[in-house]
């Protein structure tokens, strides 16, 4: 019989999962697999048994917030077994999973997980670590991951972002941004920025406006999308209407796709990994870790493999 792996984070989503654990398990046993259940008790937890234990199992499968997906690559690059995994969402914005079209719902997300349909995807590593989908740094990192979802669904999540633009000043924006290097496809440029995304995703907090066109999370690429301090109120309409239109204009946004970047800022600045703290640095390396992850998706995302 075929061996499960099912970690899972018991306080993410209220507690979401963990109501749904029995039918859940259902779904594996049904689909032929013996299961074995960890729920997590600290940060790295579930990174570290998935690291220890990986290699013992044909699939692992994680339910928890973009963290527990987070620590699921990190433990399975660790552990270098190539382990196929999935995934059931239950946090609050659940960017990988929109991505990737993987359900909502836990116990449809447990019938993808085990599947047998897989999709081969790329990653990212920030300074030697490991993201699934996103490194970002600026304004707009708090925001979006502690702003209530309610209030950006009511109103969509771009029209939130835009009405956050327009309400700041142009003293706040200088307050926030930073004098950065990035250096990029041999190419430099420096500027102050109040915002940086670098990643492997077609949604961020719930915004896809700041992903460049043709993303792709199989071509061996990086995104990334820097957004220039405003320097006047003509900037930030700038700003906005670039977001709007989805056409970036490069006085006011550095975007584009990279096998790798550096940045280099005149100060320390946070990073924020997978919407998870990521460090506080000032020379950052980002690099695309190609084919990195095999995981399961709906099967009209790709083809029935063995």
């Amino acid at each position: 019989m075929k061996k499960l792996l099912f970690v899972y984070n018991p306080h993410s989503g209220k507690g979401k999962i963990g109501s749904a654990l029995s039918g859940i398990v259902s779904v594996f046993t049904q689909n032929g697999f013996e299961v074995t259940v960890y729920p997590t008790s600290a940060p790295q937890d579930g990174e570290n048994h998935i690291a220890e234990n990986s290699g013992k199992y044909d699939l692992v499968v994680v339910g928890g917030g973009d963290g527990m997906l987070h620590e699921l690559l990190g433990g399975l690059r660790r552990a270098g077994t190539g382990t196929p995994c999935g995934y059931i969402p239950s946090g609050t914005i659940n960017d990988f999973a929109r991505s990737l079209g993987i359900p909502k719902n836990p116990l449809k997300a447990a019938e993808t997980a085990v599947s047998g349909n897989y999709k081969i995807i790329d990653s990212g590593s920030y300074n030697g670590n490991i993201f699934s989908y996103v490194a970002a740094f600026g304004v707009f990192t708090d925001v979006g991951y502690t702003t209530d979802q309610k209030m950006k669904n009511a109103i969509g999540p771009l029209a939130y972002y835009l009405d956050v633009l327009h309400g700041m000043d142009l003293k706040n924006f200088r307050s926030s941004s930073v004098r950065a290097v990035l250096s990029v496809n041999g190419q430099v440029y420096e500027d102050d920025f109040i915002f940086a995304i670098v990643g492997n995703t077609h949604s961020v907090a719930g915004l896809t406006a700041l992903i460049p066109d043709n993303s792709s999370m199989q071509d061996g690429l990086l995104d990334y999308t820097f957004l220039k301090t405003p320097k006047s109120i003509s900037d930030i309409e700038l700003l906005q209407s670039s977001l709007l239109t989805r056409k970036f204009d490069p006085s006011v946004i550095i975007s584009g796709h990279a096998e790798k970047l550096t940045v280099t800022t005149e100060r320390s600045v946070k990073w924020t990994l997978d919407g998870e703290f990521g460090g506080e640095t000032e020379t950052s390396e980002l690099c695309c870790l190609p084919k990195a992850v095999k995981i399961a998706v709906p099967a009209e995302k790709t083809k029935k493999t063995v």
